[in-house]
Order: C-alpha cells, then sequence, then structure tokens
C-alpha cells in the first residue's frame, strides 16, 4: 500500500506549499489503516454527515492532496480524538492518529487559496484569537494581559522556578463579555492560594501559547515564533516547573512545545496536579456543612489529547469538603466534545454537540457543570444563554451552571 501513499501524496498541486517532512508524517500515519471502520463509528460528526476520517485515509491512498482536499473538508474535524481510542492501529509513536494527521494536513494547507474559503467559513468570534495570535507574534506588538494583577493584592515575582502560565484568559475576559464569565478569577484563585501556602509564582506577561493557530488553522510559522518567545521567556526567569490551568495551553506546553523546540526542560503540570502534589487544600479552611452536587466535563486537550489527565482534576473535587461528584454517562476516554476547539466551526451542528453534553450534565441531578477548559465553559455558558430567550428552554437552564474548576474553588474560599 505504501507505493500507492506515496504516489498520490507526491501528485501535489503545486499552489500547496508542501513539506517533505509534513510528507512523510501522513504517508506514515495512513499506511496504518486496515478500513475497520471503526473511527467513523465514534466520530461526533459523521453522525451529522460533516466528516469521515475512514473516508479521507482511502483517499490519501490513491489520491493527490488537491483532491482530497477538495473532497473532504480537513476544517470540520474537531481534532477532539475520539477516533484514536477505539482505532486499533492508533499506537503512541506511530500508527493512525487522526487528529495528528488532519494537523498535518492543515500545515500544508492553510496558506491555499482554495482552502481559505473553508477557513472562514469555520471562523467564529470574527477571527479574532488566530488574528491576535498572529500580532503577538510580531515582536513590537505585545498587550498587556496582567493588568488584573495591580487591582489585586496577589504576590507574584519575575524569576524563580516556579511558574503559572495566564494564557489568555484575561483577553477572554473582555472579548467575551456579554457571557459575564470572570475568567479573570482563574488566575486570581491560583494565585492567591499559591500565596497562602508560602509560594510566590513568577507570573509573566507571555504571548499567546498558541494553540488555535497551530490546531485550528496549522500555521506553523506563527505557532513557532510564539513558542520560542513563550520558552526562551520562561527560560530567563530561571524557571522549572510551569502550572498550566487552561487544557489547551496544558496540551501545548506539555506536548507540542516539547516536539519543536530543543533543550525543552520545563516540569508542566496542570494546577490540580501541583496542589495534589504539595498538598495545597489542607493549607485552607472551607466552610462549614457544604452540600454540593457537581459533575465533570473531560476537555478533550486535558483527557485523549492531554496524556489523559483524567484523575487529578476528579481528586481534587473529591478533596473539596461538602461536594459530592456525580459522574455522567459519558466520561474520561468517552466523553462528548464541546464541539469548538481552537475557536473553530461554532455552528448549528456543534451546537447540537453541546445541547447533548450539557444534557447529559442535567440528567446527573448535579448543581455545577464543572469544566478545566475556558473554550468548554465559553461554549457551554453561550449555550446556556441562548436557553433563556427561549422560554419553552429556560427551566433547563436554571437547573445547573457552568464554572470553571479553579473558580469553583476561588468561590467556596470567597478568594473571587
Amino acid at each position: 500500500m505504501a507505493s500507492y501513499i506515496n504516489k498520490g501524496i507526491k501528485s501535489v498541486n503545486s499552489s500547496f506549499h508542501v513539506l517533505e517532512q509534513n510528507i512523510k508524517n501522513i504517508i506514515s500515519m495512513a499506511n496504518y489503516c486496515f478500513a475497520c471502520n471503526r473511527c467513523v463509528n465514534v466520530c461526533p460528526l459523521s453522525h451529522l454527515d460533516l466528516f469521515f476520517p475512514r473516508l479521507l485515509i482511502g483517499d490519501l491512498v490513491f489520491s493527490s492532496i488537491g483532491e482530497v482536499l477538495n473532497n473532504h473538508n480537513i476544517w470540520n474535524c474537531l481534532t477532539c480524538g475520539q477516533c484514536t481510542i477505539y482505532c486499533p492501529m492508533t499506537q503512541e509513536k506511530d500508527g493512525v492518529r487522526i487528529p495528528e494527521l488532519i494537523l498535518e494536513l492543515r500545515k500544508i494547507s492553510s496558506k491555499n487559496n482554495s482552502e481559505l474559503d473553508k477557513i472562514a467559513k469555520c471562523e467564529t468570534h470574527s477571527d479574532t484569537f488566530p488574528l491576535i495570535s498572529r500580532i503577538m507574534a510580531k515582536n513590537q506588538i505585545h498587550p498587556d494581559k496582567l493588568d488584573f494583577l495591580s487591582e489585586s493584592h496577589l504576590e507574584t515575582t519575575v524569576s524563580g522556578e516556579i511558574a503559572y502560565f495566564v494564557g489568555c484568559l484575561p483577553l477572554m475576559e473582555d472579548i467575551f463579555y456579554k457571557l459575564d464569565i470572570k475568567y479573570s478569577s482563574i488566575p486570581k484563585t491560583i494565585v492567591g492560594m499559591l500565596n497562602e501556602c508560602g509560594i510566590e509564582p513568577v507570573v509573566l506577561n507571555e504571548k499567546c501559547c498558541g494553540h488555535d493557530v497551530l490546531w485550528g488553522i496549522g500555521d506553523i510559522e506563527t505557532f513557532k515564533k510564539l513558542a520560542e518567545y513563550n520558552v526562551k521567556l520562561y527560560k530567563d526567569a530561571g524557571v522549572k516547573t510551569i502550572i498550566v490551568s487552561c487544557a489547551e495551553g496544558y496540551r501545548t506546553w506539555k506536548f507540542d512545545y516539547p516536539r519543536l523546540i530543543k533543550d525543552f526542560n520545563f516540569e508542566v503540570l496542570h494546577f490540580s496536579e501541583f496542589f495534589l502534589k504539595e498538598k495545597i487544600l489542607e493549607n485552607f479552611k472551607f466552610p462549614q456543612e457544604l452540600n454540593i452536587k457537581v459533575t465533570y466535563h473531560d476537555p478533550c486537550r486535558l483527557g485523549r489529547l492531554g496524556g489523559k489527565l483524567y484523575d487529578a482534576p476528579r481528586e481534587l473535587i473529591k478533596n473539596l469538603p461538602g461536594i459530592e461528584l456525580i459522574e455522567m454517562e459519558n466520561i474520561r476516554d468517552d466523553a462528548n466534545c464541546c464541539g469548538v476547539s481552537a475557536f473553530t466551526g461554532c455552528n448549528e451542528f456543534t451546537h447540537f454537540l453541546r445541547q447533548n453534553r450539557i444534557n447529559e450534565a442535567v440528567n446527573t441531578g448535579a448543581e455545577y457543570l464543572i469544566v478545566p477548559c475556558p473554550k468548554c465553559l465559553t461554549h457551554f455558558n453561550c449555550y446556556m444563554n441562548e436557553l433563556s430567550l427561549n422560554e419553552e428552554h429556560n427551566e433547563l437552564r436554571n437547573k445547573i451552571k457552568v464554572v470553571d474548576l479553579a473558580s469553583f474553588i476561588g468561590k467556596l474560599l470567597m478568594l473571587v
């Protein structure tokens, strides 16, 4: 089969920006598929007739890149990774890995004119976040994202061994002001709790991690600039451990940066991992007689694409006095995607995915749906706000609240 793939892949229209390594990666992954069709059975978009991973690989075997892209809209793929769980040929370092295959295809086609129209149709929020990333990639332009520190008594430093990566949370609070989500309560809670335990973390005015420009539109050049800047920034500050609260930031620092940057020597931990490791909660006295039922959503970038970080956030929740965790039907590897990774593809189809996930959460009887991902937090809340405009569904909105994990803890402790 390899000879057919080589022939098909190399029959590339000259208008595509093709790198030899990208071709090798695509060939390597496609060559493992033996057409069992399990990926199609579990793909959330195949049931909506939007994307068929098995058919894509089949075309890669016998067609040119141009023909493949004409027949398949690779920008529809959520890169949620559900296919990787059930594909018998998915392996840690090789085999069929659809999200990474899609990423390679996006890298080689993101500058092609025929693909730009497709990208534009998948854009959300007026393409704000990829635009911000590209602006930040230019060294002379750098917005100050740390205004929230000046309004607080939080203690941070510019050099040290432990750092907290804030990411784009402050910017999201400005952009999504209509949703009334206090994104800044996330870093305020984490830094505040670290301070109470005698830790003064390094907090720098870093740039966007670049997740969206990489996974959303395949802009490897912009991503590389952001990665190099951020890594150098933290190296120069003497940082050894980086704490991340954003699911996509975690994925980027933990897996994508090390693949790109040589001598990447940081320990990258999700804040739930760090809090458990250092027993942070033991330093706090929580309100008495709490009796709150919550459920938890596994983001794709913490779970299937994040090294399967399932236990730490749950353990943190279980360590909160008076908080009862009730699991949804589909959790961990089987957790349903919110439908809008990398701020692309927010439409009536992915709206259906959010509707199903919210219904799953409501059926647990929980008062809160806890999510540790800003994207999931944004789009679940956006869906809930839409319900408030419809009297028929407004009752469902009142049954559950969508909150961030760190913010939930911060509110219990009255830190935010």
